[in-house]
């Protein structure tokens, strides 16, 4: 998940330069300072373009799918100005954008065959419903455990971390695949 790890890695940074230097320098590093006050949604449609331009690989596809389901479901929230964000908004993008690049990989696993997959559509719904529970769950847990926040955390942390989660959400899949 080299692509997922990129994103999330990029993500976790802008966070730790927003909390640490401000949102100016924090969208500087990627050449959007001049959006700091502009709406959440629109900052970070651009940071997708960024951080993973269209085009490219599947795995790429899915952390642009991750970046872009997250930032739906950011200006759903009706979150405002990209400078007006919170430390715990910043951790809840990190958190949509690591779980749906996890579930993503994991689905597209499904689907090429890689792993089974339940034979009935009620058994597909509960093990796609569990696995999302499942890797939010843990994205969260992980959070708690370290008693640090989005900012803290560095590009070696978040490497292990979305490999580590990626492994077990994988192993839950298959075992929920050899149930159905």
């Amino acid at each position: 998940m080299p692509n997922s790890r990129a994103v999330a890695g990029g993500v976790a940074g802008l966070a730790r330069n927003f909390a640490n230097q401000g949102p100016a320098e924090a969208l500087r590093r990627f050449n959007l300072e001049g959006m700091a006050g502009a709406p959440a949604e629109d900052v970070f449609v651009a940071l997708t373009d960024m951080l993973c331009p269209a085009g490219g690989t599947i795995d790429e596809a899915i952390a642009r799918d991750a970046m872009l389901e997250t930032v739906a479901d950011l200006a759903a929230s009706g979150v405002g100005n990209f400078d007006e964000l919170s430390a715990d908004d910043l951790c809840e993008f990190f958190i949509g954008v690591v779980s749906r690049s996890i579930e993503g990989k994991i689905l597209n696993e499904v689907g090429t065959n890689a792993i089974a997959a339940p034979s009935d559509i009620a058994g597909v719904e509960r093990a796609q419903s569990m696995l999302h529970d499942f890797v939010e769950g843990c994205v969260r847990d992980e959070f708690d455990a370290r008693g640090t926040d989005l900012g803290d955390l560095d590009a070696a942390a978040v490497d292990r971390f979305v490999n580590d989660l990626y492994s077990a959400a994988l192993d839950l899949v298959e075992a929920l695949g050899d149930d159905g």
